[in-house]
């Protein structure tokens, strides 16, 4: 039995196999008018005829461990995410389809029972059993000639027998089929349980039962070679839930009230016969949503100040919900945030830098003329803790952002930050940095060849992008670039022509 497997689909929208929290790579990029030739290269890839390139970065996490990323090819992605697309009927339902995290977050509220139990799986997606995996495949699809071609890109994608690559909607699927099997041993006993990914939260009458739904999770769990994450397993009495949502709500409403109330402004005309009137003039709901988290950043940043290193994540309490958001909602208001609190987010919470990378790239379009983007990037540019996920984050920036260049004192050290990207230690970084230096007339022909000298598939037709980018390079190198694989030469062809 055989399953059409439509590469060329996928290859005409490469979104599907954009990486989830990173910007659009240039690696993909670059390759938007490249249909067929990817979707060929994929097919070779289901065949077994093509080598996987990839390599593995670090994105930290919001505690412990950083969080392994395989970036791999585009046309590998396309050959896996066409792959899962040919069996998604048979693997079932998606738990993270639009309007699932709000049923799972109101589940607690709309449950009357006691007691909820919440867990989620440590390391979920690393540990995925690829012979178990294999055999729920099967079992779902009966098509053994797609689980061998399954087991053969996920072999080469992880160099072992566990895990899925992760950040990708196909890896998502994936691990709903694989996890859903918990999920149905659960209900089967008689619980009620709701399941966003592989966080789950079960309804329970008392503090017995829900131990008890602990005990089954676990075994459960183990059976697919999995364990509970034990720092995410909580039992929580329904009161305590509800009074923690109720009190995040006066929380956030106490920031609503005080900004409506000065967004409000009285106005005093004169009638007909002379008298004063007073009107009241109301300004609009996004006016006073950002008043409202205008505040809230102040204000948690003048908390963090005040605290004490290990009182931090105390003190920081209901500000940590909103603070992401708060960012993202701010890019258009009047006054800016200032670089010390932005400096001070990334610091507390590495994860939010996509936030502020993207709260700086707006800003320094619709605001140019008022405000130097380059002071912000020097800052985060020079912080410590620099993961790979987040140099992808700065570069690809400091590429979209081309204001006050002459201007501004600050923009020279990020420029040599970013020279000295293009020889960090990581393909898709390094690749990333000399599109950010191409995309600012500053990528030497000597950097170009160095990296090109190390890049493999993974990159190489990026680097064409920048060489077409760049421009003014020698005849010689461009030709010997250029015509390294036709997908070199379409992205070579593209650049020039953005």
């Amino acid at each position: 039995m055989s399953s059409q497997i439509d590469t060329f689909s996928v290859a005409k929208d490469l979104s599907s196999v954009q990486l989830d929290r990173l910007p659009n790579l240039i690696i993909d990029e670059c390759l938007q008018d490249c249909a067929k030739e990817i979707s060929a290269t994929a097919d070779m890839i289901l065949l077994g005829d093509f080598h996987l390139p990839y390599e593995t970065l670090a994105m930290p996490k919001k505690k412990f461990e950083p969080r392994p990323v395989t970036v791999a090819s585009t046309p590998a992605r396309v050959a896996y995410a066409a792959l899962v697309n040919s069996v998604s009927d048979s693997l079932g339902p998606k738990s993270r389809e639009d309007g699932n995290l709000a049923i799972h977050k109101s589940f607690t509220v709309r449950n009357e029972s006691n007691y909820f139990v919440d867990f989620d799986i440590a390391s979920f997606y690393e540990y995925i059993d690829h012979g178990i995996l294999a055999q729920q495949l099967l079992t779902r699809t009966l098509n053994s000639e797609v689980v061998e071609k399954f087991m053969r890109i996920l072999k080469s994608l992880t160099k072992g027998a566990r895990g899925l690559p992760q950040l990708l909607s196909a890896s998502d699927h994936l691990s709903d089929s694989y996890i859903s099997a918990l999920e149905r041993r659960l209900v089967r006993n008689g619980y009620s349980v709701v399941r966003y990914a592989d966080d789950f939260t079960v309804a329970c009458p008392d503090w017995e039962a829900a131990n008890v739904i602990i005990e089954r999770a676990a075994e459960y769990a183990r059976d697919l070679g999995l364990v509970l994450s034990s720092e995410k397993t909580n039992i929580r009495k329904r009161a305590t839930i509800i009074a923690t949502e109720e009190s995040e709500a006066r929380f956030i409403n106490r920031y609503s009230e005080t900004a409506e109330n000065k967004l409000v402004t009285r106005i005093f005309t004169t009638g007909r016969y002379g008298e004063f009137i007073e009107e009241l003039e109301t300004f609009s709901e996004k006016e006073a949503a950002e008043g409202t988290m205008w505040s809230l950043v102040r204000d948690w940043y003048e908390v963090m100040e005040r605290a004490a290193p290990e009182d931090s994540f105390r003190v920081e309490g209901h500000f940590r919900t909103f603070l992401g958001v708060a960012v993202d909602r701010l890019r258009g208001h009047d006054e800016r945030i200032p670089d010390s609190i932005l400096e001070e987010i990334v610091f507390k919470h590495p994860l939010f830098l996509d936030s502020v990378c993207e709260y700086v790239a707006t800003r320094a379009h619709t605001h140019e003329s008022r405000e130097d983007p380059w002071e912000s990037m020097r800052i985060l540019s020079n912080m410590g803790r620099q993961s790979p996920w987040a140099k992808i984050w700065m570069l690809d920036t400091i590429a979209r952002t081309h204001t006050r260049k002459m201007d501004s004192c600050n923009y020279s050290p990020v420029m040599n930050w970013v020279d000295a990207q293009v020889e960090d230690r990581h393909e898709v970084v390094r690749a990333q940095a000399a599109w950010a230096a191409s995309c600012h007339g500053r990528l030497s022909e000597s950097a170009l060849t160095g990296a090109y000298t190390h890049a493999s598939p993974l990159s190489q037709h990026a680097l064409a992008a920048c060489m077409g980018k760049q421009g003014g390079m020698g005849n010689g190198i461009v030709q010997a670039i250029r015509q390294d694989g036709p997908l070199n030469r379409k992205a070579f062809e593209w650049a020039q022509g953005v």
